[in-house]
């Protein structure tokens, strides 16, 4: 704890105790207004007791109002500082003020923007009236109430458990690294939760909130902006259209239509509609409608009733596709391992390769496999390992214009039905066509291998019996 001196006119002067760290440095920042004010012969001072008024500005000059004890205040008038503190005097020259302060501001109006400062170390409570105002509580447990004004504040406390209700205005709030509880009403706000704090917000106004000390609990409507900066998780529910951006370990939870989630890591994260999620890493993912997964890496469970996926280098997912899953192996550059484990999916899984190496296990449903696909600025080749799954019959093979790569099948013969596929190839005559594609089949160990075009090589595990039956070119 340190104090601050507050000066006002006639020799008067505060003595506010403050918490350190940021509280300290905007302390200061207001006493300085204070003196500035004063060397410019601008300042009148008011020692403020109960029901005590003045009149308002006529000359110029700006008014502020000191309370050196703790009680209820109602000031009215013009008011353009409210500071809260110990009255230094010969007796106490450096006091601490530690008795509750009660402040209605709703009498007061400002020439410009109020100054309210509260340094009791039992804290303060102030209530908001029209004025636009900027409210720094610097020490104590405080409670700001904007009630249903709709004025623009700037809020700031220290190291206190505070509570901020927020006006209906345009609010910047900072509650310090307390237990905090913030709640928000129909305005525009901008959060900073240093603390392990608890925000609550309803459908109406816009919110953005930055999350710098975790274990915070965030409760906001729809167009809600969260930027999860801390590395210990915090449990956060946003509605439609909402994005949340980072995050370590959080629990996240979109309750409306659509939303967004960027740069995650290790969260958990759960959509009642529609989700994009897009450069995450070791997530667990479930979403009842529709999921775009856009370069994603690490180990992350996937479930979703429809899923597109583009993938990323060193992605290890496991998918469980209600209806449909879409896999793209090769955006953004990557040629690392990934893995995309559909096993336990009942819907299908399209997946669709490209250079590096790969492993792909189909589902229960009928897969589609394409092998080798080119990406703009990566055409290497592709190395497979795919199992089609049980169940229903599923497609296998290459477009025209494929990448070269060595492609293994390791279930061909599981499910009855199973094809490979040449599509675009456009053959004069297709029969022959399959012939000298198994023309290039060799068997060894009990699998057969054929070459395809570009230097395509694609191995059927435990199949000796390869046939024109199995193989389609169009």
């Amino acid at each position: 704890m340190s104090i601050v001196t507050i000066v006002g006119s006639s020799g008067t002067a505060i003595h506010v105790t403050v918490g350190g760290g940021k509280a300290q440095d905007l302390a200061e920042v207001y006493a300085r207004q204070m003196v500035d004010a004063l060397a410019r012969d601008k300042l009148t001072t008011v020692l403020l007791s109960p029901g005590v008024s003045t009149p308002h500005d006529t000359d110029g000059s700006l008014y502020s109002g000191f309370v050196t004890t703790g009680g209820s205040y109602a000031p009215t008038g013009t008011y353009d500082f409210i500071g809260v503190g110990a009255l230094n005097d010969a007796t106490n020259s450096m006091a601490s003020l530690n008795e509750r302060v009660t402040v209605n501001g709703s009498g007061i109006n400002a020439t410009g923007v109020l100054s309210v400062l509260g340094g009791t170390t039992a804290g303060l409570t102030y209530e908001a009236g029209v004025s636009d105002g900027s409210f720094l509580a610097v020490t104590g447990d405080n409670y700001f109430n904007g009630g249903t004004q709709s004025a623009n504040w700037t809020i700031v406390t220290a190291g206190g458990n505070d509570t901020i209700l927020a006006t209906n205005g345009t609010n910047s709030i900072d509650a310090g690294t307390g237990n905090n509880l913030i709640l928000l009403q129909q305005g525009t706000n901008n959060v900073v939760s240093e603390g392990r704090d608890t925000i609550t917000g309803g459908t109406a106004g816009n919110a953005s909130i930055t999350i710098q000390g975790g274990n915070t609990i965030v409760s906001l409507g729809g167009t809600a902006f969260i930027s999860d900066d801390a590395t210990i998780g915090s449990l956060i529910t946003v509605g439609d259209n909402s994005t949340v951006q980072s995050g370590q370990g959080s629990t996240v939870v979109f309750s409306g239509a659509n939303g967004t989630l960027s740069g995650a890591q290790n969260d958990t994260v759960s959509a009642l509609g529609n989700l994009s999620v897009v450069h995450g890493s070791n997530q667990t993912i479930s979403v009842s409608g529709s999921l775009q997964f856009i370069a994603g890496t690490g180990s992350t469970n996937i479930s979703a009733a429809q899923s597109t996926l583009w993938g990323a280098n060193d992605l290890s997912a496991t998918v469980s596709a209600g209806n449909t899953a879409l896999w793209t192996g090769n955006q953004l550059g990557s040629s690392s391992n990934q893995l995309i484990d559909a096993s336990s999916s009942k819907g299908t899984l399209e997946a669709w390769t490209g250079a590096g190496d790969q492993t792909v296990i189909g589902g229960q449903g009928s897969d589609h496999f394409v092998f080798g696909t080119e990406y703009d600025g990566n055409t290497d080749a592709t190395y497979v390992t795919v199992s089609g799954g049980s169940g229903s019959a599923n497609s296998f093979g290459v477009l025209t214009g494929h990448t070269a790569g060595d492609i293994t099948i390791t279930d061909f013969a599981a499910a009855s039905g199973n094809k490979f596929f040449m599509y675009n190839y456009k053959p004069e005559d297709a029969e022959a066509a399959v012939k000298n594609l198994l023309a290039t089949a060799t068997v060894q160990g009990g699998n057969t291998s054929i070459m395809l075009d570009n230097n395509m090589k694609v191995t059927f595990m435990g199949v000796t019996d390869l046939n024109s039956s199995n193989i389609n070119i169009s």
